[in-house]
């Protein structure tokens, strides 16, 4: 009797036990539930979050690249920053993100754009207690190059140029200027352009009170000593002249993309090659000792400008076989002191032989920067475009990179 009582009222204990559990479980489940629903939120929003930054990311460093290559101007840079980011929130399908927005700010000083981004990502529990979103802002930043390019291309516009080699350099010249100055970018001086066609002397047009003393003295060979070899302006010695030049004439140092290849387009082919004077005045439209005679904004920045760089592009088909003073040296002998006098003041120079002979190869190779890293040798229009080409995303890169 005794144990069958004790055993009846643990039974009943047991009963009693089990309906608190019921109960206390009943309780505790809705809790539960919402931390493992608000868990689940949480986890949502921090994959949101995480690609939306990553969009961001992209975002400003295309805006960044376009910006350092002129593709777009600095007030530019919110709208077309938010236009892509919008974009890739579209492809992506953020279905659960609401409100995203970016901000941007350029500190050109400095040369980083920041962006923010704010927004929030839908919760499917936190609904129950009144918190239906969760913020998913973030930001970041990313450098942009304030680097500046001077560049100089100097063009073989002589007889040996004629037909189709012409209208090949034109192709090839205009697809340069149309990769670092690109349609509808921004003129904003981190990239200009001179133009020098020479032939049997180079044609300076407008400039030809002050480089020669006389309007109608337009057609410059080289000058005598002691300035054959400087950079001195035509203030120290005015320039020698010929009754012989190209009609093609120089074009100073611009951001201008249309003037350039509407340049470029009125190129025609005639002359000799006197291939030292066009390297000579390559030169001459990048040095700071000039900037008194180019009109303003085409005068060039001083050698020791941080954030700068000075090129040239030196193309012939021809050897040099055309000069004017006697006791300096031939034409190739010349180009060969140019082109060494301005490498020293930190000029990069590319050259490039299209279907030139050995001798003029030769010297292109000596005035290249690097024989190997910027000289080209091309036989056919397509190798010349493709020459121009790679320096010109040499250069770009150089922009993006420096």
């Amino acid at each position: 009797m005794f144990g069958s009582g004790l055993i009846n009222r643990l039974r009943a204990l047991g009963a009693q036990q089990g309906g608190a559990v019921v109960l206390i479980f009943a309780f505790t489940l809705p809790v539960l539930i919402f931390i493992v629903g608000m868990t689940i939120d949480y986890g949502r929003a921090s994959k949101v979050r995480t690609v939306a930054a990553t969009m961001l990311d992209s975002a400003l460093l295309t805006a960044g690249r376009e910006l350092s290559i002129g593709g777009i101007a600095e007030g530019e840079v919110q709208g077309r920053v938010a236009a892509l980011f919008d974009a890739m929130v579209a492809e992506a399908g953020l279905s659960s993100a609401q409100n995203l927005s970016v901000a941007t700010v350029v500190n050109q000083a400095d040369g980083i754009i920041s962006g923010t981004l704010t927004g929030q990502s839908m919760a499917a529990f936190g609904g129950i207690l009144g918190t239906p979103a969760i913020d998913i802002g973030t930001n970041a930043s990313v450098s942009y190059n304030t680097l500046t390019v001077e560049l100089a291309m100097v063009l073989d516009v002589t007889g040996s140029m004629g037909g189709q080699k012409i209208a090949d350099l034109k192709d090839a010249a205009r697809n340069l200027v149309n990769i670092l100055i690109p349609e509808g970018g921004s003129e904003n001086d981190k990239m200009r352009i001179a133009l020098v066609p020479y032939a049997n002397s180079v044609n300076v047009d407008s400039f030809a009170e002050d480089v020669t003393g006389d309007d109608d003295d337009v057609c410059v060979t080289e000058r005598p000593d002691p300035e054959s070899f400087t950079e001195s302006p035509p203030s120290t010695m005015e320039f020698p002249t010929t009754g012989s030049c190209p009609t093609a004439v120089i074009k100073p140092l611009s951001d201008d993309r249309s003037e350039l290849i509407s340049s470029i387009n009125s190129y025609s082919a005639s002359g000799w090659t006197a291939g030292h004077i066009g390297a000579a005045w390559g030169w001459y439209v990048l040095s700071p000792d000039w900037s008194p005679v180019w009109p303003s904004g085409s005068d060039p920045a001083g050698y020791n400008e941080p954030d700068l760089l000075k090129v040239m592009v030196l193309m012939t088909d021809g050897k040099f076989n055309t000069w004017y003073q006697s006791g300096i040296g031939n034409s190739t002998q010349q180009a060969r002191t140019l082109c060494t006098e301005a490498k020293q003041e930190g000029v990069i120079i590319y050259s490039v032989a299209f279907q030139a002979p050995q001798s003029a190869q030769n010297t292109l190779r000596h005035c290249a920067t690097s024989e190997t890293d910027h000289y080209f040798e091309t036989s056919t229009g397509g190798a010349l475009k493709d020459a121009f080409e790679q320096i010109a995303n040499e250069i770009r890169n150089l922009r993006l990179s420096y």
